[in-house]
């Protein structure tokens, strides 16, 4: 597979798909996040360890006001995702255009959140046939964190439905998670499944991500593996051959998390998402793999951590407390640092390389 190109994958193998509208009817887009969903900055712990950084690391953190904090985890800054609901939905539909495609089934699945596509159909629903509700849901298994991308959750009671999985997620009642999720007959797919989430993998960097025993447990109510557009070729292979391992299909996610469209899809011949979604349980499913994904995943990353750099006085916070706050009228490090870094983007994404 090159980077030229779109590319389809059927039978957990790559076959070149130049024209994808003129072999499936429909394009999904079933990963997506709005300003529904908090990021954190965990990314910003692997930036700060190369050789490069090493003279900047007290610096930056001062420059976020956290010159006393000992161990700083980036992970407990944060800051909602730059786009709103409308924002994803144009995003999206315009991002398929140019692949022959009229719109996208969109899912928002936000991070334990459930209002952005619940906006999402209230704002459009002419296409409620097109735009689930849903969300992505985090569990604990084995002290691994692990993502669900829960979506076509029934409207009736969806609040309810959405307290019931979080209440039972953070008391780690996997049990009754996913016997919640088989009750509401909704589509849950096993979000990049390789990425090793544990804070015991840095003292036991040998340990083996427990996704075989989290599918040989609860398989029966997971329908589908994903293709992750914000993860490398070689870690999607390995999704790939665990999926063909235990028998699931595998579904494109874009995951962006960022101002463009998703670089992985999925194709299907339904007219519905629910009808897609019945089409993945059946085990039919083909993710559409689009040149934009071929960007190396570090740009990727460095482009996010860019984006908070740039606006993070006003959206950044670190256990609860507004960086703007913490930084009351101090002027810092990260400022100009801000307006260099906005002029990046705006550089960039005129040039067409913010992927």
């Amino acid at each position: 597979m090159t980077g030229t190109g779109c590319w389809a994958i059927e039978d957990y193998a790559y076959r070149s798909c130049p024209q994808p509208a003129q072999e499936f009817a429909f394009a999904v887009s079933p990963h997506n996040h709005s300003c529904h969903s908090i990021e954190n900055l965990a990314s910003l712990n692997q930036v700060v360890k190369l050789w490069f950084m090493r003279p900047f690391r007290p610096v930056l953190q001062w420059a976020f006001g956290l010159a006393a904090v000992r161990d700083l985890d980036y992970a407990e800054v944060y800051y909602r995702a730059p786009l709103t609901v409308e924002d994803v939905f144009l995003t999206e539909c315009t991002g398929v255009a140019p692949l022959g495609f009229d719109g996208v089934h969109l899912g928002i699945t936000d991070h334990d959140e459930v209002a952005g596509s619940v906006e999402l159909l209230r704002k459009h629903p002419a296409n409620a046939h097109r735009t689930p509700l849903g969300e992505e849901l985090s569990i604990r298994f084995q002290n691994y964190l692990f993502h669900l991308g829960v979506t076509d959750l029934p409207e009736s009671g969806v609040e309810e439905t959405h307290a019931n999985l979080q209440a039972a997620a953070r008391a780690e009642r996997l049990d009754d998670l996913f016997e919640i999720l088989r009750a509401s007959r909704c589509l849950v797919v096993l979000n990049h499944p390789l990425v090793p989430w544990s804070k015991d993998k840095e003292s036991d960097p040998h340990r083996k991500i427990p996704v075989g025993e989290l599918l040989q447990r609860y398989g029966w109510a997971i329908h589908a593996l994903e293709y992750n557009g914000m993860r490398g070729q070689k870690e999607n292979d390995r999704v790939l051959e665990l999926a063909k391992h235990v028998n699931k299909p595998v579904v494109g996610g874009g995951d962006s998390h960022l101002l463009l469209a998703s670089s992985v899809l999925s194709l299907s011949q339904a007219a519905t998402y629910r009808d897609f979604a019945a089409e993945v349980k059946e085990g039919r499913a083909v993710p559409l793999v689009t040149p934009p994904y071929f960007a190396p995943l570090r740009w990727k990353l460095f482009l996010r951590v860019l984006y908070f750099i740039a606006h993070y006085r006003q959206i950044g916070h670190f256990r609860g407390q507004p960086v703007r706050d913490l930084l009351a009228d101090r002027a810092v490090f990260l400022d100009p640092a801000g307006v260099a870094s906005r002029g990046f983007l705006r550089l960039t994404s005129s040039l067409g390389l913010i992927r």
